[in-house]
């Protein structure tokens, strides 16, 4: 399976960038070398195939949360990214998945 974190938002554009943006900082700030990708959720059932951590800014359709399970793909928010609450927590889950 690639290695590859995608980042999920309506238009692949703004929000998704800017919280790409933010993981990839930590990444680098941690030492971590993952690859880190803003998509638009349009195309994210032709995304999951080619990556390992998938972060949804708005809740997934059931559809795509059972393709992530099926292909063995965690699922993170998206959104503690952007307020700050609760951002630590799923950042420490993701570098968990990072490290597997």
């Amino acid at each position: 399976m690639a290695k590859k974190l995608i980042v999920a938002c309506g238009s692949g554009v703004a929000t998704s960038t800017t919280i790409a943006e933010k993981i990839k900082s930590k990444f680098e700030n941690d030492g971590i070398d993952y690859p880190v990708e803003a998509v638009d959720y349009k195309s994210i059932m032709n995304e999951l195939p080619s990556s390992s951590i998938y972060v949804y800014i708005a809740q997934p359709d059931q559809e795509v949360l059972d393709y992530a399970e099926q292909l063995n793909i965690p699922v993170f928010p998206g959104i503690p990214f952007l307020t700050g609450m609760g951002m630590e927590t799923v950042y420490e889950q993701i570098v968990a998945e990072t490290e597997k």
